[in-house]
């Protein structure tokens, strides 16, 4: 990426003072959530089962990593033994980058020195950042006193990457859809041109038609998809059939969601939404089908919930919409908030199978379970070796806190590697989010000439939507 914003990040974002707050409209329905919280940043305030009112605790409220999946995390090691209070314990020698010490639970990196330690702002508090993440400082109490444990290089990039299929791949028997499909782990157009989505999240719910004007915007930056929100409270979804119309007008690859069951533990939730489309938004859907995704519902699940619940949950989504003629490629989010990357690697084949069509494309979010660059590369190469077609459905360049400080998302890692291997992402969000999670708007106002830091690197940046976006080839058929 360019150096330009990873300064900011380190430095000015880290002291809390990232902006873009002023996309959003006066009376506007702020898509925000608690800085702490491990969900969405464009959810709206939840109902009374979500984490965000204290029903149900946030794993991630301090810590920032304690949601993590344990599958992909890291085994600390023996704990050291207990040291009085009247010494001073000694690092070892040799502590550098690479190496960590347990904090709640997690094997945390240990900084190479303590020049990052005070902030932007002055703060002293014994956590710096380098390499794209947080580190604890040598010297640091906390550091002191806490047990070793390894944190190992991240694994070297394989010299050659996959086969991304040139020309045309014939559509899989059985498949029903005049649109996308999947086919050995990737996404393909209805002319069977292999695509890989370089998209926008867009606030479509919230602020519907100040938002349907913000999509010729979007276009501007050479995106080639957009996610819509969509939530089944917001009325009749004749905005959605207008910005599904214009994205496709502008050649970008529509893809709706149903925000409505963010974050909830209720294993019905998908299969409502499911029946929401096919009650409200049939007709929509066959509509668009040759250009249209669905993505089922945003963030089912929250950090308790069991990969047998996903897979029962998304089973019966899939059978509501298979029995009522949808057809499309359906979208499906990972669990715990869609950051739970491995049930995909662990459990997508069971969802595959299950689709009579086999039309099924995967989606994670990544936000501050992603804090460790390692696990990023994990989800990711490990859902294409076992041939699993995954997007990045959202992700920002923080998220959450940890000791007052946002917790980073090496989100650079991420794009490259999206790169090298030809899978999609979709950047959260173009513009409207509050004030606490402002600094995730991509553009100040809504116009692609006020983009933020942010989406300044995510629209211009090295392995940035302009330099890896192509159109979707239907949008060039005769």
């Amino acid at each position: 990426m360019r150096t330009s914003f990873v300064g900011l990040v380190a430095a000015v974002y880290l002291a809390g003072c990232g902006g873009g707050d002023e996309g959003t409209a006066a009376g506007a329905f702020d898509p925000g959530l608690p800085s702490a919280g491990g969900v969405d940043p464009g959810t709206p305030p939840a109902p009374a089962a979500t984490p965000d009112d204290g029903a149900t605790p946030d794993p991630n409220a301090e810590a920032g990593n304690e949601g993590m999946d344990p599958d992909l995390g890291l085994a600390p090691t023996e704990p050291a033994p207990t040291t009085p209070e009247t010494s001073t314990p000694e690092l070892p020698a040799g502590i550098l980058f690479g190496n960590g010490r347990i904090v709640d639970g997690n094997c945390t990196l240990v900084c190479a020195d303590a020049s990052t330690d005070p902030d932007a702002a002055g703060v002293t508090d014994g956590w710096g950042y380098e390499s794209g993440r947080s580190c604890l400082v040598p010297e640091s109490q906390r550091a002191l006193e806490s047990a070793l444990c390894d944190i190992p290089e991240l694994a070297p990039v394989p010299e050659l990457p996959p086969e991304i299929p040139i020309g045309v791949v014939p559509r899989p028997e059985g498949n029903l859809s005049t649109g996308f499909f999947v086919s050995d782990g990737r996404l393909f157009d209805r002319l069977g041109n292999d695509f890989v989505m370089r998209g926008i999240n867009h606030p479509v719910a919230w602020f519907q038609n100040d938002a349907l004007a913000w999509m010729d915007e979007i276009a501007t930056t050479d995106a080639n998809s957009v996610r819509i929100v969509w939530e089944t409270t917001r009325g009749a979804p004749d905005i959605v059939r207008a910005s599904i119309e214009r994205a496709v007008e502008l050649g970008m690859v529509p893809m709706v969601e149903m925000h409505d069951v963010t974050g909830s533990p209720d294993v019905t939730g998908p299969a409502r939404m499911a029946q929401y489309y096919v009650d409200e938004m049939r007709d929509i859907l066959l509509d668009f089908e040759p250009y249209l995704l669905i993505n089922i519902a945003n963030e089912w699940g929250d950090f308790q919930t069991q990969d047998a619940d996903w897979v029962q949950a998304y089973q019966q989504a899939i059978v509501v919409l298979r029995d009522a003629g949808i057809n499309h490629t359906l979208v499906i989010d990972a669990s715990n908030y869609a950051q739970k990357g491995s049930v995909i690697v662990a459990e997508g084949a069971r969802l595959l199978e299950a689709d009579p069509q086999h039309n099924v494309l995967f989606s994670t979010h990544m936000y501050q379970d992603y804090e460790n660059p390692q696990r990023i590369l994990d989800v990711l190469r490990g859902a294409q070796a076992a041939s699993l077609p995954i997007i990045v459905g959202e992700f920002g360049f923080q998220h959450g806190t940890r000791n007052g400080q946002p917790i980073p998302v090496p989100y650079t890692v991420m794009i490259d590697e999206a790169a090298r291997l030809g899978l999609g992402y979709l950047a959260w969000s173009w513009t409207g989010n509050n004030e606490e999670v402002g600094y995730l708007d991509l553009s100040e106002t809504g116009t692609a000439t006020q983009l933020t830091g942010w989406g300044d690197d995510i629209v211009n940046g090295q392995n940035g939507i302009r330099a890896t976006s192509q159109p979707a080839s239907i949008f060039s058929a005769p």
